[in-house]
């Protein structure tokens, strides 16, 4: 059974009267037919009443514009499409469709369900069971009778899965569709220019993607993993979604997401944390979940655009770290990932809901929406060592001194977050002595390197910015607090 058809209002239905030779609960077949138009006769759109079929006296019908028509025993029937799972695209009987070798083939014939009106509420609708149901494109009965209702029951869970395409109604059966033509409306295959593509492909079959030449250097290569927003199709490789269709919907709405265990991201984010945890007297806490942040495109863009203003400047990428062993290369920008510890209101990263707050007390939240401020600077702190800047550390265990503020208690356990983020320390100025005047890097620097020394009452690094467009956050680490 389908779940969505064309847009229909949620009107009273007379009662479905099956035709002559076809029994109430009985399967038939539609046969293939051929189109005809009556010589002399303008077509016009019109409004059938019959879910499937709608018959006309001997005079020439009001004929719907494209729709197939059979003209048998002095009357003339207009079919609606019907629809071809298999091939995700909508098809008239009439169709011609070749095969991978350029031979006319015969669509599929579509079954049409009749409700048997004598079995209780079969037929009726699943969320109101009020109204009979209405017919999906596929021509199959569906499970509800209007839009509202198709709504109304994919927010309850009581439906098929979203559509891939709009997300607003369920899909059809054996397919990834709702069924409506905006959505199914996939292009011709590249090559044979006849079959429609499969989705997220440019052909229609393996035959006619081998005789593409250069069809390899075509395909978009995968990775193992599978798309972090629709959880369905691999990813592309290097990034976390399937398509531009489900990174572009993320960004625009400035989501998280929580990754899988399994993952090579969250086995990355595990590693950096529990290795940085170099506090002797704290031990390494229990990672519970960890989420993947992304950030609004424009907080997005505001950041790279920096990271570029900073490596034409200092031309960094690609040049050894003053101080270590030369294998190790920066970035452009000289981009890091470090740790950052803050306080919040909500439950955010414990529930599973993926959705930040809007209390403005809420630092964690507020960062992910907005990114870092600098007029918050010192706010959870009791001084700040080297001015009026963004701090973060390379050391996890040094940034969960800041967040006690972030401590909630979820079903008896207590937890603590942390933000793992991407900052532009370009060219940094190592201090080793506090110099709590600053409001900006030296001149010529980009930022502020806070050093352990023995001279020193630093214990452990720091990176301060004193731009706010110089970091961005990238994961939300949960751990379980000691």
């Amino acid at each position: 059974m389908g779940n969505c058809g064309s847009s229909r209002k949620r009107l009273p239905q007379p009662p479905i009267q099956p035709q002559p030779h076809i029994q109430p609960g009985q399967v038939v077949v539609i046969p293939q037919i051929q189109q005809y138009q009556p010589p002399n006769f303008s077509p016009t759109y019109v409004q059938t009443l019959s879910p499937l079929t709608t018959t006309y006296p001997s005079q020439p019908p009001p004929i719907l514009m494209g729709s197939p028509v059979e003209y048998n025993q002095g009357q003339y029937t207009t079919i609606e499409p019907f629809y071809n799972e298999e091939a995700h695209y909508p098809s008239h009987p009439s169709s011609v469709i070749l095969d991978d070798y350029g031979v006319e083939e015969q669509p599929k014939l579509a079954e049409m369900y009749v409700p048997n009106q004598n079995q209780g509420n079969a037929g009726y609708c699943e969320n109101c069971k009020q109204r009979l149901v209405d017919f999906d494109p596929d021509g199959y009965a569906s499970d509800f009778c209007s839009d509202e209702c198709r709504r109304e029951a994919l927010g309850a869970g009581l439906s098929n899965p979203p559509c891939i395409q709009c997300k607003e109604f369920p899909r059809v059966k054996s397919s990834e569709f709702c069924g409506m033509l905006k959505c199914r409306n996939l292009p011709l295959c590249l090559t044979c220019k006849a079959k429609r593509v499969y989705t997220r492909s440019l052909w229609c079959s393996k035959f006619c993607r081998d005789r593409t030449p250069n069809w390899r250097q075509l395909v978009i290569e995968r990775s193992n993993q599978l798309c972090l927003y629709c959880n369905r199709d691999r990813a592309i490789l290097g990034q976390d979604f399937c398509s531009s269709q489900c990174e572009s919907f993320v960004h625009s709405n400035g989501i998280f997401i929580i990754t899988d265990s399994n993952s090579q991201k969250y086995k990355d984010v595990s590693k950096q944390f529990k290795d940085a945890w170099r506090h002797p007297h704290k031990p390494v806490p229990e990672i519970s979940k960890v989420w993947k942040i992304y950030c609004t495109e424009a907080l997005i863009s505001r950041y790279n655009l920096y990271r570029e203003e900073v490596e034409t400047r200092q031309n960094l990428a690609g040049n050894p770290f003053p101080r270590g062993d030369g294998k190790r290369l920066m970035s452009a920008g000289n981009e890091q990932r470090r740790f950052h510890g803050t306080k919040m209101s909500c439950l955010i990263g414990l529930k599973n809901d993926g959705q930040v707050c809007s209390d403005k007390s809420c630092s964690v939240c507020c960062i992910i929406r907005e990114g870092y401020k600098l007029r918050f600077v010192g706010t959870g702190t009791v001084f700040s060592r080297f001015g009026r800047g963004i701090y973060f550390s390379g050391t996890s265990s040094k940034s969960d001194d800041y967040n006690d503020g972030s401590l909630k208690d979820f079903y008896g356990v207590s937890y603590k977050v942390m933000l793992l983020n991407k900052v532009v320390v370009g060219k940094g100025h190592p201090l080793t002595v506090d110099n709590m005047t600053l409001t900006s890097p030296p001149l010529g620097y980009d930022s502020v390197l806070g050093e352990p020394s023995t001279s020193g009452n630093l214990n452990y690094d720091e990176v301060v910015v004193y731009s706010e467009k110089a970091s961005i956050p990238q994961y939300l680490i949960v751990y379980k607090a000691q």
